[in-house]
């Protein structure tokens, strides 16, 4: 079991782009960009970090219609790579995609790419590398990219950028249900339902979603099942809470390369997330304390290629992450910015062959 705890404190000071408006100067109606917390742990007008960050929005994630927020971030994103294996899924172990790059920097390692959900760290918690099927479209209000290293605020991890999927959250007044499905080639089907909630103080947003495919190749079907629920709950206008659960079931296969083919490589993944935060916003500072858990639970069979024995065994691990999250912003005069807080985390697992019976 690992620990890591880290330290962030970070002084902002810049002029930021106020307009001077002279006497008689008719007022003019200014569109004001998007507002990101990723590149600085704060609510920011995106014109004024000192970073490059893309946002992709939700009506953009609705309109694609994608299981998962990577294809997407692919299109939107400037310089973002992620390797791809078919119809849909990305699956794990030997052979399989879902490699995130940024700028050339990063692959299929945590340590130089991460993702995070609602600023916690989502990866494997045995080896260090991303979950890319654990990163459903279903629970996205927004995606938010820092294209560049971000190790002040994130830790190491975080050396070639950032990718922060911000959840969903009810707004307007009322109940809301959703019911998308779709079907296409090679039996693939997707869905997805949610229902939105917000009375008063309280809100409530929950998601399931089922995919499937039998991919373009024998021996590459994929199936995928979601969950995702989140409460919240306005204390005051200025203190919010919420807590929220993700689940995500997915079993792949993969075929292989055309020129050298595997058989019986199968995975059967399941992922969990938790989390529990409090928030804060006042006119000239805003903060959150957060708590998150983690964990994974993996069965895969590494296959055969032509020629050899089916293995004997299969592979079988279980990983887990949990950690504290404090930070507090606050604006000490006009253009800066002081940012601190720290992040304590504590991850690991274990893995071990089971034998098949003879």
């Amino acid at each position: 079991m690992n620990k890591i705890l880290s330290i962030l404190l970070a002084c902002t000071a810049a002029g930021a782009a106020y307009g001077a408006q002279e006497t008689g100067q008719a007022a003019k109606n200014v569109a004001i960009d998007s507002v990101v917390v990723t590149g600085a742990r704060y609510a920011s007008d995106i014109r004024h970090l000192p970073m490059s960050v893309a946002v992709v929005d939700r009506d953009e994630i609705v309109r694609r219609q994608e299981a998962s927020v990577l294809p997407l971030l692919t299109e939107q994103v400037p310089g973002l790579f992620v390797t791809g294996r078919g119809v849909m899924g990305y699956g794990v172990s030997d052979g399989a995609a879902g490699g995130i790059s940024l700028r050339g920097i990063g692959g299929g390692s945590a340590a130089q790419m991460l993702v995070l959900i609602d600023g916690h760290p989502q990866y494997m918690g045995l080896f260090g590398h991303p979950i890319a099927d654990a990163y459903q479209s279903m629970l996205a209000e927004r995606v938010e990219v820092v294209r560049g290293p971000a190790s002040v605020l994130y830790g190491s991890n975080a050396m070639g950028g950032v990718i922060n999927i911000v959840t969903r959250r009810q707004r307007e007044e009322g109940v809301r249900t959703d019911l998308n499905v779709g079907y296409g080639s090679w039996n693939t089907l997707q869905t997805e339902a949610a229902n939105r909630i917000r009375k008063g103080r309280f809100t409530s947003v929950v998601t399931g979603s089922y995919n499937r495919t039998d991919g373009h190749r024998a021996d590459m079907g994929f199936e995928q099942y979601g969950g995702y629920a989140k409460v919240g709950y306005e204390i005051s206008r200025r203190w919010n809470a919420y807590a929220d659960v993700n689940l995500t079931h997915f079993n792949a296969s993969n075929p292989g390369e055309i020129t050298a083919p595997v058989f019986d490589n199968d995975s059967r993944i399941t992922r969990g997330m938790a989390s529990v935060s409090l928030e804060n916003s006042y006119d000239r500072t805003s903060g959150a304390l957060k708590f998150f858990y983690n964990w994974g639970r993996h069965r895969i069979n590494d296959g055969y290629g032509a020629g050899e024995e089916p293995r004997d065994y299969r592979f079988n691990s279980k990983d887990r992450m949990l950690g504290v999250s404090w930070y507090q912003s606050a604006g000490l005069w006009r253009g800066s910015r002081l940012t601190a807080g720290i992040d304590w985390q504590r991850f690991g697992g274990q893995a071990w062959n089971r034998f098949t019976a003879d």
